[in-house]
């Protein structure tokens, strides 16, 4: 059964090469510090199989509960694409699916996320984008932090 779907977008303008920025989604170590981390949580676990087919497993710790997020890779289209899907504890019919797509500009590159998710989650929408701009702010921090140098560099 195909269940109803909204797409929700946001963006981010990187001052640095549109690689390094793809990079980063893939690499265990740096993502670790800034994928779906939150200011109050901890990072517990990190497995990334970056593949396609491949399957990513993150858990942090929040609140007094361990948060999981879990997905699959579907496309890896180094610079410029990556789609995978996005589950997390919540109950859904069926995985999210994520497109990350990255555009090369003078200054650096520009971010476009797009995430289509169940219909029941509307009522959270602006919540969820809230959520995916504070993990573009923070890879735009890890990326600063390290200069976009690799992380065993």
């Amino acid at each position: 059964m195909l269940h109803q779907t909204i797409l929700l977008e946001v963006s981010h303008c990187f001052e640095f090469d549109a690689g390094i920025v793809f990079d980063c989604w893939l690499d265990e170590h740096r993502a670790g510090r800034w994928m779906f981390a939150t200011p109050t949580g901890k990072l517990q676990h990190i497995d990334i199989d970056a593949r396609v087919g491949g399957r990513y497993r993150l858990i942090e710790h929040r609140n007094g509960v361990d948060v999981l997020r879990t997905g699959e890779y579907h496309v890896i289209d180094r610079p410029q694409q990556l789609l995978f899907s996005f589950s997390s504890d919540s109950d859904s019919p069926e995985p999210d699916l994520v497109r990350i797509v990255i555009t090369p500009m003078p200054f650096g590159c520009e971010l476009t996320l797009r995430h289509q998710m169940c219909a029941q989650w509307q009522p959270h929408q602006q919540r969820i984008i809230e959520g995916w701009t504070n993990v573009l702010v923070g890879l735009s921090a890890e990326l600063n932090r390290s200069g976009g140098a690799n992380s065993l560099d």
